[in-house]
């Protein structure tokens, strides 16, 4: 019964000795990263990479690093006027809008009965401009239509045929299956409906302009050409018109327009001051900076730190592997320094290969490395292994020496001589 028992307790030991070794743990790796020195990566991808091949390379490298050196990595600032436009939401409709509409194209009737067109032109040029205060819906289309069609009516009463034909095709665009009752309107209406029935349905026409020009225009994330250029929509819903040029920030604007509308939209794109780096460093060479100190300068007063690593990534050689080019941020406004060049598998491999180099550089260019914090000696996996070992080995050899003297489970009889 002896020797049972003192293997149980020789196990109790082990797991409390486990238990305990577990307990003590390693410095955290957010308290060293606390405490360290703040920094800027800035990395930049090859236009022939695919996005793939760049995360895979580039995306472990801030954390590979972040163990190698004494820093801790700051956000990309923002740009100083980087405000996004405030998105404005086109309300629907509510019935009191709806009444409002519907009496001013009532009353505009009624001032086209007494042939007192001014005020007619007038009462429907307001009811137009409230329906656009809103989003277009199948509530509010009608009264656009009818709108057009009275507008039409009035240049015809006028003796401008083209622009009445135009105000036509627009409301026939809104109400497509509609047709004039001969009872109601005159046979010089009648005419021109049935002759604009013929021509294609009028859409939307927008000029883009940018400045600079050449920025690509996107209307609902589908590419239509660059600036300046005329772009047309048939969607009378909310569209979103953005434009996008290297080295800038996008720019958008979301609107509705309705069929035959013109309407010029001027964006003034401000720059990107991270796409703009990227891009001198892109074109440096012989190891230059590409006069890109005073924008790096910039940067690292904005993120607050004088430390700013510049990383360069684009193809190898007979597009085998991966090559790399890295910079180091110099004050008062000098070019950055080229710390080296170097190629490397891709993929995984390729990260940790990179990671360790770009920290080795960086190191070598002053950046402090990490302090490896040495362990007590309580907390030393050798002294728990010796502990526990001295631990079961006692523990056996008190259960082994007393088994002489203590009675046998199995009914034998010990006899000492």
């Amino acid at each position: 019964m002896r020797s049972t028992s003192s293997r149980r307790s020789a196990v109790a030991l082990l797991l409390c000795g486990a238990l305990l070794w577990r307990s003590a743990p390693p410095v955290a790796a957010a308290e060293a990263a606390a405490s360290g020195e703040p920094a800027l990566l800035l990395k930049y991808a090859a236009p022939d990479l695919t996005d793939r091949s760049a995360r895979q390379a580039l995306d472990p490298i801030p954390a590979i690093v972040a163990k190698e050196l004494r820093i801790r990595w700051v956000p990309v600032p923002l740009e100083p006027s980087g405000k996004d436009p405030p998105t404005v939401e086109i309300p629907v409709p509510d019935d009191a809008a709806l009444r409002r509409i519907a009496g001013k194209v009532s009353r505009a009737s009624e001032q086209m009965d007494k042939v007192e067109s001014a005020a007619a032109d007038r009462l429907l040029e307001e009811a137009e401009k409230e329906c656009r205060s809103y989003r277009f819906t199948e509530a509010t289309r009608p009264f656009l239509a009818e709108i057009f069609l009275r507008r039409g009516i009035l240049r015809l009463w006028e003796g401008k045929t083209s622009d009445a034909e135009a105000l036509f095709s627009r409301a026939r665009a809104l109400r497509p299956a509609f047709t004039p009752d001969p009872a109601l309107f005159p046979p010089q209406v009648l005419s021109r409906w049935e002759a604009i029935g013929r021509r294609p349905v009028p859409e939307a026409e927008l000029l883009v302009e940018s400045l600079p020009s050449g920025a690509e225009i996107f209307v609902d994330g589908e590419r239509r050409g660059v600036t300046p250029a005329r772009v047309r929509t048939r969607n009378m819903t909310p569209v979103t018109i953005r434009v996008s040029h290297p080295g800038y920030r996008d720019a958008e604007t979301t609107g509705q327009w309705l069929p035959g509308d013109t309407e010029s939209l001027r964006f003034s794109l401000p720059g990107d001051r991270v796409a703009r780096l990227g891009e001198l460093l892109a074109g440096a060479s012989g190891g230059k900076g590409g006069g890109a100190g005073p924008m790096v300068e910039e940067l690292s007063a904005a993120a607050g730190t004088p430390r700013v690593a510049i990383l360069m990534l684009e193809r190898g050689a007979a597009d085998v592997g991966l090559r790399a080019r890295l910079y180091a941020g110099r004050p008062a406004g000098l070019d950055p320094a080229l710390l080296g060049e170097t190629s490397f598998p891709g993929g995984k491999e390729g990260a940790e290969i990179s990671g360790k180099w770009v920290a080795d550089s960086l190191a070598a260019d002053g950046w402090p490395r990490a302090e490896r914090p040495e362990r007590p000696w309580y907390k030393s996996p050798w002294f728990w292994g010796v502990f526990l070992a001295i631990g079961v080995a006692a523990a056996f050899g008190a259960g082994g020496g007393g088994g002489g003297s203590g009675g046998s489970s199995g009914g034998a009889v010990a006899v000492n001589f």
